[in-house]
């Protein structure tokens, strides 16, 4: 059978609410008989492959893929996604997640009337049984974006563009391209989509839709990456901004704001997270070159203007030596 879209979700220990993010899927307006959705499991041991092998006996269009080894991150279950999907355009979804009823029905009809590349909206967060919507640069743009090169307006490049789960591919074009997520590394959709816009000839922002609900977990034991501030986690996120920097220079591409918003990024995580001091070092020597280049007057535009000015502050601290981001990370240390 063909179908219209392929929905790749990753999977991970996830039975306590995996049926959430799949309900969602299967009560879509657009149809389920309409979407191919491909589970790929990263050697979960909770029970959720069995969740799995259930809704496939189930569900013909359902395809699960069971690794069987853990690869650590959900990068590799997503390649192999991208590998096995069979429709023309592919769409993500993580497995605490979930998306809004009308999400594949607008993103689709989105990408097909305009023959995109890649089609992107906006997002709900989720955070201690609230939906919030996440301000940034867009708040001020036109309802629909329309541009044949992301260098047409290079602001779009904010942390909602980089998303990978609030899009829809065109399969072709991820394959043409090469365009894969690293293992191994954190900010790995921030690379996939970073590529995705370099090479794009036609992208959408559906700037006044929201069509995906983003679930901060901010229990203790059940943390949400972004929220978790271990220093395997930190390590990931060094080695995934280094891959983004690298991609730049390979590509002879110059972004400032958003090189500056992922520098604010790491900063945030360089300081909370509880590592050694020689290990941060190391990675603040490594980005050194980017710390110095640093404008004072960058504007971040999710937060408050006040804020803002106080990191600007902080991040141009913490570039003029080492002993700087010693003691900003001896004072940190204090207070928390």
């Amino acid at each position: 059978m063909t179908y219209k879209i392929s929905i790749i979700i990753p999977t991970y220990n996830a039975k306590n609410y995996l049926m959430t993010a799949i309900d969602s899927v299967i009560n879509q307006d657009f149809g389920f008989n309409n979407i191919e959705l491909i589970l790929v499991d990263d050697n979960s041991n909770d029970g959720t492959k069995e969740i799995l092998k259930e809704l496939s006996n189930k569900y013909e269009n359902i395809v699960p893929i069971f690794l069987k080894e853990n690869s650590g991150s959900p990068s590799k279950p997503r390649n192999i996604g991208i590998q096995n999907a069979s429709s023309e355009y592919i769409m993500f979804l993580d497995n605490d997640d979930y998306y809004c009823p009308d999400f594949c029905k607008t993103m689709y009809n989105t990408i097909t009337k305009y023959n995109a590349d890649v089609i992107s909206c906006r997002n709900y967060d989720y955070i201690n049984g609230e939906f919030r919507k996440f301000h940034s640069i867009l708040d001020k743009k036109d309802e629909i974006i329309e541009l044949n090169s992301i260098e047409e307006d290079t602001s779009l490049l904010t942390v909602t563009s980089m998303l990978i789960w609030n899009k829809i591919y065109k399969r072709k074009f991820l394959l043409k391209n090469n365009i894969i997520v690293p293992i191994g590394t954190l900010y790995e959709d921030v690379y996939f989509n970073l590529n995705v816009y370099i090479n794009a000839h036609s992208i959408v922002f559906l700037n006044d839709f929201y069509g995906y609900v983003y679930n901060i977990r901010l229990d203790e034991n059940n943390k949400s990456t972004s929220q978790d501030f271990k220093e395997s986690n930190l390590n990931k996120f060094y080695r995934g901004l280094k891959n983004i920097f690298n991609l730049l220079d390979k590509e002879n591409k110059k972004f400032d704001s958003f090189e500056a918003e992922m520098l604010v990024g790491f900063s945030k995580w360089l300081i909370m997270t509880p590592s050694n001091k020689k290990n941060k070092l190391k990675m603040f020597n490594d980005f050194k070159p980017h710390y110095k280049k640093f404008n004072v007057f960058t504007r971040l535009n999710h937060i408050s203007l006040i804020n803002n000015i106080i990191i600007n502050i902080l991040i141009k601290f913490i570039s003029l030596n080492d002993n700087c981001l010693k003691l900003v990370l001896k004072l940190y240390n204090v207070i928390s």
